[in-house]
């Protein structure tokens, strides 16, 4: 079972995974001890001890600090997952570079690869600029004779 939970999770991403679930257990922890001390106390908050209040935050703090190394790691991932293309491409090139420079590739075969990699990169960039954004599809009507938003704004405010 651990076996199949680690494969879920990439390996740059580890070290915070464990950082977030053992922040997690701690806080579990420390709010379990707070409620153990504080069960008699519960309806008179007047009559909590400083010790009681400083279980209740340390636990809040670590389940919470466990919550934000969460969200950090799936924005990264997601970063990660968004520029793979760009970096293939880079590599790629690297890669080619390494190559000559070891002799492997003649200079012919070298010119002529790097011309297709940044010929198809080129293309890639000319695609997507081509392709319309989300704002240009929503800004403009499919029908060039129908009023834009803003002029139909600016008749509901006469």
């Amino acid at each position: 079972m651990r076996n199949r939970i680690v494969q879920l999770i990439p390996e740059n991403l580890r070290p915070q995974a464990t950082l977030a679930v053992s922040s997690f257990v701690l806080g579990v922890i420390f709010l379990g001890s707070w409620l153990t001390a504080a069960r008699r106390h519960l309806l008179h908050p007047s009559y909590v001890s400083a010790d009681v209040l400083v279980l209740f935050f340390l636990g809040a703090g670590c389940i919470l600090s466990s919550l934000c190394l969460v969200y950090a790691m799936i924005e990264q991932s997601l970063t990660t997952d968004r520029g793979g293309e760009d970096e293939d491409a880079d590599s790629a090139i690297e890669i080619l570079r390494k190559q000559y420079a070891t002799g492997a590739v003649t200079d012919e075969e070298f010119e002529r690869r790097l011309n297709t990699l940044l010929q198809s990169e080129d293309t890639a960039q000319r695609e997507q600029a081509e392709s319309p954004a989300f704002d240009d599809l929503v800004n403009n009507p499919a029908n060039a004779d129908a009023p834009s938003t803003a002029e139909l704004n600016m008749d509901r405010s006469r």
